[in-house]
């Protein structure tokens, strides 16, 4: 059963995976709809890869933290540390001011200041990972090793990313550190086999998910995936001709099946210990 809540949707399952899809979201809180650029924002579709998978994931028995609201309303691929110099300039942060076209979404003097972000941050964010630490946590009992896949837009949002992609798939692991390689090698194969392109640890390397979750020593292993060019511009087509699974429920089984048989041929590790207390307690 999907259990909604006020910063999104959980699905749990018994599978070694949990997908997580930060910026899926596309409703904007009705305080924000007062600014005409933010009626603009509404419904508007981040990340058509990661709205996919939170439908494909549960279909396919694997848990799914996803959320609800557009990313420029709160970023929860990005720590609550990053707050900008300039409350009036935040476009690549926590809670941006200006769209991913660099439009601004505020009306002069109006932007957040930090006690706002401070409320988004408790009302939203915290709740969002909280509920993720502790699916992984209960994951993590049932199994020797489990993967936190997390689908995101976070390159697309930024105004000042490259418009031209040349991968389809964009892979991030903290440099290495967040996963096993034999995963990375999995996933890759995965995606060769939908004769996509991908690039590992390119300028996704140092995303906010993969780095705070990962632990392989621990038997918490943790990648981002960014699906972008041509790729991303197929699934945004299919979604605007009415397509709800955009062409990926194949997919997704094909790589939630390998992935967890990857899983399975992985060595035990040590028992998990702290996970939930360190995500909850700083997740900055």
């Amino acid at each position: 059963m999907i259990q909604t809540t006020a910063y999104g949707q959980i699905f749990s399952a018994d599978s070694p995976i949990l997908v997580v899809t930060p910026h899926a979201g596309a409703a904007i809180p009705d305080d924000l709809l007062r600014f005409e650029a933010w009626r603009d924002v509404q419904g508007r579709v981040a990340d058509p890869a990661g709205l996919a998978l939170q439908t494909a994931a549960p279909n396919c028995g694997v848990s799914c933290v996803s959320a609800h609201f557009h990313p420029c309303t709160i970023d929860f691929n990005v720590p609550t540390s990053d707050r900008p110099l300039s409350r009036r300039l935040n476009r690549n942060g926590l809670c941006r001011t200006h769209t991913a076209a660099g439009h601004p979404l505020y009306d002069p003097g109006c932007e957040p200041d930090d006690a706002e972000v401070e409320a988004r941050v408790q009302t939203y964010w915290r709740p969002f990972h909280e509920a993720v630490s502790m699916e992984l946590s209960r994951l993590r009992k049932l199994h020797d090793n489990v993967l936190l896949l997390v689908f995101h837009a976070s390159f697309w949002l930024s105004p000042y990313r490259d418009r031209f992609d040349a991968s389809d798939c964009n892979v991030g692991t903290a440099r290495g550190k967040s996963c096993d390689r034999r995963l990375v090698s999995c996933l890759t194969e995965q995606f060769k086999a939908e004769e996509r392109s991908w690039v590992v640890n390119g300028r996704i390397a140092d995303v906010f998910a993969a780095e705070h979750y990962g632990r392989p020593e621990r038997g918490i292993h943790a990648m981002e995936v960014e699906v972008a060019g041509r790729w991303r511009a197929e699934l945004e087509r299919r979604r605007l001709q009415g397509d709800a699974g955009m062409g990926l429920d194949a997919s997704a089984a094909a790589l939630f099946g390998a992935l967890e048989a990857a899983l399975r041929d992985l060595p035990p590790t040590a028992a998990d210990a702290g996970l939930a207390t360190r995500a909850h307690g700083s997740a900055d």
